[in-house]
């Protein structure tokens, strides 16, 4: 816990209570946090509050009491960095109340907290810690998105076997108004390998032949020259492994919509869980993360049992995506297309409320 004494709280507490908020005794709240809460702090130079987070541990959730920042400092991203903080610093749910008409409310959602219910003009929001596991694919389409957005920690599962015919080097765009497949070149594919041990083979070839595609398919879209420079910097990224071509493509999709994403390798978090049983290795990997709630895409509601995950003390769900129709060249919808298409047709805005169009089940 960061220092803060009552006398900061109170004094903090009295310009803005009664807008967002009514404390009737600050004096009382303020000793309550003092005795029973901890706080998150950024000072000036002269060691003055600019920024706090106030909020309880002593419950099975973290509770977020009070998030303030002085009048002249606010906008600067200070209440953004400490949230983001304690979402890192926690391994527990995070909930909290906010006013219906509290701008803050629109900070919270940003960082994927979810709203569980409403009462008497607040909104009950809650920040669920997941984590999601998956093969890396090539720009894949929305749906792998979803899972991201659906996780505060995400996976990249590089180090399990090569599908043969999967989406991890190939993907469809449009061509004439209905869908080509595109495929990135190996060096020696095949099931019996792990993704991270086989390498692309991009040469000026497969390069001229690649973007010759895309312009034939795309220069006409209102974002082409844009989500070109993506594809630019991931095809001229040099990679050792289909895995980090992979990574690459989906770390470069939200660098280009300025989002941020928690993602790390299984290759390097969790090796000696290789060879378990594939249930029981996300199982451990899941654990090994300190995390209890485990995300899988909706194609895994065959492969997995959630009885089985929640024996072993892990809660499984699945992400439906909600996939929504958007203006291509003409009124003929061709869906399911890799994230590229997308891009190419929407405004950054657009693209990331459809990373949130999704369902839990």
């Amino acid at each position: 816990m960061d220092a803060i004494t009552k006398d900061e709280i109170v004094k903090s507490i009295a310009p803005v209570n009664g807008k967002y908020f009514r404390i009737d005794n600050p004096d009382d709240y303020a000793q309550k946090i003092i005795t029973l809460g901890k706080a998150l702090t950024i000072r000036d130079s002269d060691r003055n509050l600019v920024s706090y987070i106030l909020y309880y541990d002593n419950m099975p959730d973290i509770f977020i009491s009070m998030v303030w920042t002085r009048e002249d400092s606010r906008g600067r991203g200070y209440a953004r960095s400490l949230i983001k903080k304690l979402i890192t610093n926690t391994s527990r749910d995070i909930t909290l109340e906010v006013s219906t008409d509290n701008p803050a409310k629109n900070l919270y959602t940003e960082f994927k907290f979810k709203t569980e219910g409403e009462n008497k003009g607040k909104l009950l929001m809650r920040y669920s810690r997941r984590i999601a596991i998956m093969q890396p694919y090539i720009f894949p389409y929305v749906g792998y998105f979803n899972l991201i957005e659906a996780s505060d920690q995400f996976i990249f599962y590089d180090d399990t076997n090569y599908i043969n015919k999967g989406w991890i080097n190939r993907n469809r765009i449009l061509m004439n108004n209905s869908d080509l497949l595109f495929t990135i070149p190996l060096d020696k594919a095949s099931q019996n390998r792990l993704i991270n041990d086989i390498k692309p083979i991009i040469e000026s070839g497969y390069t001229k032949k690649f973007f010759s595609r895309i312009e034939h398919s795309y220069k006409k879209a209102p974002y082409y020259s844009d989500v070109l420079e993506v594809l630019n910097s991931v095809f001229n990224s040099q990679c050792d492994s289909i895995s980090d071509l992979a990574i690459n493509s989906v770390v470069s999709v939200f660098s280009y919509l300025e989002k941020d994403i928690r993602y790390a390798r299984s290759s390097s978090l969790s090796p000696p869980t290789i060879g378990m049983e594939k249930s029981d290795r996300l199982i451990q990997i899941t654990k090994n993360m300190n995390y209890n709630k485990y995300v899988n895409s909706i194609g895994g509601q065959d492969l997995y049992d959630k009885e089985y995950f929640k024996a072993r003390g892990v809660q499984l769900d699945f992400v439906q995506p909600k996939l929504t129709e958007y203006k291509q060249y003409n009124d003929n919808f061709v869906p399911g297309l890799s994230i590229i298409d997308i891009l190419m047709f929407n405004d950054k805005k657009v693209v990331k409320e459809m990373m949130k169009s999704y369902t839990l089940l």
